[in-house]
């Protein structure tokens, strides 16, 4: 039954919150532990329906004390440097916690790991827990669905009425609409538990920035600020990834801008100020006013301009060209770079960068926010690539 169940949103945003590349919805039995389904960016060889012996795991330990395990680096861990399970499956950090179903029954774990240390602490723990509550509750929906579909089918041979059959639907939508808040539930805490703590840190620096600091000082504070700051616009990215794939899409604030040109030309050169090699060329006449979420349209562009600028031919000039177009509006951004037809398809998808960018810095979510982004506007993000013309990322509103 799980297994007709999409966890890979679970999962992806699982790898993001805890920094690792592998994670796993596992089912347990008494006798063994299967992979309902998994993502592998660490090429550790996992994958979907894999079961492994259940007392050759610390899942067993997960269900038997209904409580995570976890460590950042098993060989450095008193309890467990000695066990042979992390050797035997290639893995050095390691959470699991438990999926608890609705009667209170443990259907399994949620896991995630990674050959090699990662930093974990309760924060981790915490988030990764309240996936799993999310998780649950998809188990949970389809089995009440299909419990559902099971007592109509009975009722219909029974020649039940037609108001029970509908009853019993009503229901199955209630429990839909349950998955859907803990959905967003899910979301808020996320954004409220990891804010709170970088709000903390950058009052701490700040009131640090007041003493008088010696050279070496002002470096570490310097990198504390830029550290602080890299992890709000990672929180920021993820919280959208979350909204775009778990909740109800990303939320806009639209208004009347009567300068968006001048507005996505400063968005664009801010964008650009990362790769000072390249060069950005921009033509933009945009509708004198145009009602949207200008935040929003610059946080797309941007993410195309740096796309264009990570992965278009050196040398040659980005282009960034907008125009009305009938009652809305079309922004292209070209570069000269070709992209593989086989990776067309996916391009918008979340995670979607080549095998050989895998562990290049960054989140790999950016043309996939872009694309979410235009979606919330009712828009379109389109893209074209072939060896003649390069590739072009078009914008539609």
């Amino acid at each position: 039954m799980p297994s007709r169940i999409d966890f890979r949103p679970s999962l992806d945003l699982a790898c993001q919150l805890t920094g690792m590349r592998v994670a796993l919805v596992g089912e347990i039995t008494d006798a063994h532990w299967r992979a309902v389904q998994s993502v592998d960016r660490a090429g550790l060889g996992i994958s979907n329906g894999m079961v492994l012996d259940i007392n050759k795991t610390f899942c067993k330990d997960v269900k038997a004390q209904q409580c995570p395990v976890w460590f950042a680096d098993a060989h450095a861990h008193p309890d467990f440097q000695h066990s042979p399970v992390p050797g035997l499956y290639g893995f050095r950090s390691y959470i699991s916690v438990p999926i608890t179903l609705a009667d209170g029954s443990i259907f399994g774990t949620l896991c995630t790991l990674d050959p090699l240390p990662r930093p974990v602490d309760e924060s981790h723990v915490a988030a990764l827990t309240m996936l799993a509550r999310l998780v649950a509750a998809q188990i949970d929906a389809v089995h009440s669905h299909d419990a559902d579909a099971e007592l109509i089918d009975g009722l219909k041979r029974d020649g039940t009425s037609r108001d029970v059959l509908l009853a019993e639907s009503q229901h199955n939508n209630a429990e839909l609409l349950r998955v859907g808040k803990e959905r967003e539930e899910f979301i808020a805490v996320l954004a409220h538990d990891l804010r709170n703590p970088v709000q903390a840190i950058r009052a701490g620096a700040d009131l640090l920035s007041l003493g008088t600091l010696s050279v070496a000082q002002q470096k570490v504070l310097e990198h504390i600020n830029a550290s602080t700051d890299r992890i709000a616009e990672l929180i920021d990215v993820t919280l959208d990834f979350a909204r775009g794939r778990l909740g109800t899409g990303i939320a806009l604030k639209l208004e009347d801008w009567s300068d968006l040109s001048g507005v996505l030309a400063v968005a664009c050169r801010e964008a650009m100020r990362a790769y000072p090699q390249r060069r950005c060329e921009l033509d933009l006449q945009l509708p004198p006013v145009f009602r949207c979420d200008g935040a929003r349209l610059c946080q797309l562009l941007a993410n195309l301009v740096i796309n264009a600028a990570v992965h278009g031919t050196a040398g040659e000039p980005i282009r960034v060209t907008g125009r009305s177009e009938g009652d809305g509006l079309r922004i292209e951004v070209a570069n000269a770079g070709v992209i593989p037809q086989a990776q067309l398809a996916a391009l918008f998808e979340p995670f979607s960068r080549p095998q050989e960018k895998r562990l290049d810095s960054g989140l790999g979510l950016g043309l996939y926010i872009a694309s979410q982004i235009a979606k919330a506007h009712g828009g379109t993000l389109s893209v074209a690539s072939a060896s003649d013309s390069g590739t072009v990322l078009t914008l539609r509103l």
